[in-house]
């Protein structure tokens, strides 16, 4: 089964949006819930008020009597909920709907049974801890007025507020007032002018408080409240699952990779927390498992090449030191002191062409930025080859191409004339006659390699030899041929060819029947250059 890969920037930004979008949900709800609230509030006392005041209009009387006004008041009281007060054009009071109560005891009972329900709701543990932030803010909030009771114009004959002269004056008028009492709450005031024979004569003033609004989101907050806690939960188990498979995974890579400083480690296990993820931490846990395991393969490089090299300088060193302690004995004849004199110049070229070899492998191998250059392949491929003619002179050398004179391959120019020079030393110190070959590779008509094919006529390798023969130091040489070669040509080349993401492969030769080197080497397209 194939498993999805989520990235740990979407698992951290869908922790985030859970947490940030629980509170600021909770109060988008709470305030959109009371606006609408007080909004249908507010259109419910202009509704009364006009039926009110159309009702008041259809006595036809050029004032509006105090009789008139209890009566529709008395009438219609059982229709509305909110409190109705009739004011005459002065803005003296006619009637009062809170006067005229059917039935004083139902509503008391009622108002207390909204009490209750409002206390109890305030007792309970989740609105105290809820409330304790709201109590402290309000204290640094500027003082209000307050009033005896909770309603504005308590006791009042004569109501004077804004509103109601806005409504004197043919307007609807409005105002919301904080009230006092045994409970702060909000009155909305709704002033409706009656008109009687086109003039103003009396207003309509339907005032509700918002205390039964309060009621509701007192337990719209306990409701939050305990909607807010369980996210909480579930934000808190969230987090452990992100601890769990984010920080922890994290925090056993770094032990991991901060043991790698014991010196003593020398051979670093490959094996990181979390290599069967998809996502982030997969990523890098199998980066450094294939880092740590290059990094084992060059160590064990590093240490087999030192070994290497210690054990090939010591037979030409101990040579040497022979050969010069046996010269200092007087009893050594002129003639043997020759000899000696000889053979330490001998070993000395060859401990010189051992150096030159580790060297160029060293550079090939340590070399992080490679300096490439545009070569014309056939041009410098016939140059090196001229060259080789001059210095095996008993060698016959042919050439063939089918490539076109423009086709260039990236790579250092040196690096190109030492591989290729190796490769026909190699084949000319074995046989007389060798053969060079280049063609090239297509992908979909397009040259993606070059391949050099070095022919020979000489014995051949046998297959059992042919995994040995770019090892370091390596020769199936005659033991008076091996002094002059270090064994590190092959190598060279391979070294070369690796690092340029080519490679090497031997077989027999279906020309000259001995031994087939050939090396194929990408092309990358960039501009030719002649330089040689």
């Amino acid at each position: 089964m194939k498993r999805i890969r989520i990235p740990i920037s979407l698992q951290i930004l869908f922790f985030l949006v859970v947490v940030a979008f629980i509170p600021v949900a909770a109060m988008m709800v709470l305030n959109t819930y009371e606006k609408q609230l007080l909004s249908l509030t507010e259109n419910s006392n202009v509704q009364q008020a006009r039926v009110l005041s159309a009702s008041l209009s259809a006595f036809e009387n050029e004032q509006i009597n105090q009789e008139d006004a209890v009566k529709i008041l008395k009438e219609m009281n059982s229709m509305f909920d909110s409190r109705i007060r009739i004011l005459d054009e002065n803005g003296k009071l006619l009637a009062d709907s809170s006067t005229l109560d059917s039935n004083p005891q139902e509503k008391k009972s009622a108002s207390r049974s909204g009490t209750e329900n409002q206390k109890a709701a305030s007792d309970t543990f989740i609105y105290r801890l809820f409330s304790i932030p709201v109590r402290l803010i309000r204290k640094f909030r500027p003082p209000v007025a307050s009033y005896d009771s909770a309603d504005y114009y308590s006791d009042a004959q004569v109501f004077e507020g804004p509103e109601i002269k806005q409504a004197l004056n043919g307007e609807y008028g409005s105002a919301t007032r904080i009230s006092s009492g045994g409970q702060r709450s909000v009155t909305l005031y709704s002033a409706i002018p009656v008109f009687l024979q086109g003039e103003v004569k009396g207003v309509i003033l339907v005032s509700r408080s918002t205390y039964r609004i309060l009621q509701d989101l007192y337990e719209l907050r306990i409701d939050l409240a305990k909607i807010f806690i369980w996210s909480l939960l579930v934000v808190a188990v969230i987090a452990i699952i992100l601890v769990l498979r984010i920080i922890e995974p994290v925090k056993k890579l770094s032990r991991q990779a901060l043991s790698y400083n014991d010196k003593h480690n020398k051979n670093m296990p490959v094996d990181f927390t979390g290599q069967k993820r998809n996502d982030e931490i997969g990523d890098l846990s199998r980066s450094l498992s294939d880092l740590v395991k290059k990094l084992n393969e060059k160590i064990q490089y590093t240490q087999a090449f030192s070994a290497d090299v210690s054990h090939e300088f010591k037979n030409p060193l101990a040579a040497i030191r022979s050969s010069a302690e046996l010269i200092s004995l007087p009893q050594t004849s002129p003639e043997e002191k020759d000899e000696f004199i000889k053979s330490i110049i001998e070993e000395v070229s060859r401990l010189q062409n051992l150096l030159s070899g580790v060297r160029r492998i060293s550079r090939i191998d340590g070399d992080v930025k490679i300096e490439s250059e545009s070569l014309l392949v056939n041009q410098f491929a016939q140059n090196i080859i001229e060259r080789n003619k001059a210095i095996y002179a008993d060698t016959e050398f042919s050439f063939t191409t089918e490539i076109d004179d423009k086709q260039a391959l990236s790579m250092p120019a040196d690096w190109f004339d030492r591989m290729f020079q190796n490769l026909l030393e190699n084949a000319a110190s074995f046989a007389d006659n060798v053969h060079i070959e280049i063609q090239a590779e297509k992908n979909r008509n397009k040259i993606s390699a070059i391949i050099i094919s070095v022919h020979d006529s000489g014995p051949g390798i046998q297959a059992e030899e042919r995994e040995k023969i770019f090892n370091r130091f390596y020769s199936n040489r005659n033991q008076d041929q091996k002094g002059t070669h270090s064994g590190l040509g092959l190598s060279i080349v391979k070294a070369i060819v690796e690092a340029m993401d080519g490679n090497i492969k031997i077989d027999q030769s279906d020309i000259l029947s001995g031994a087939l080197f050939s090396v194929s080497l990408p092309v990358t397209p960039q501009k030719p250059s002649s330089k040689k």
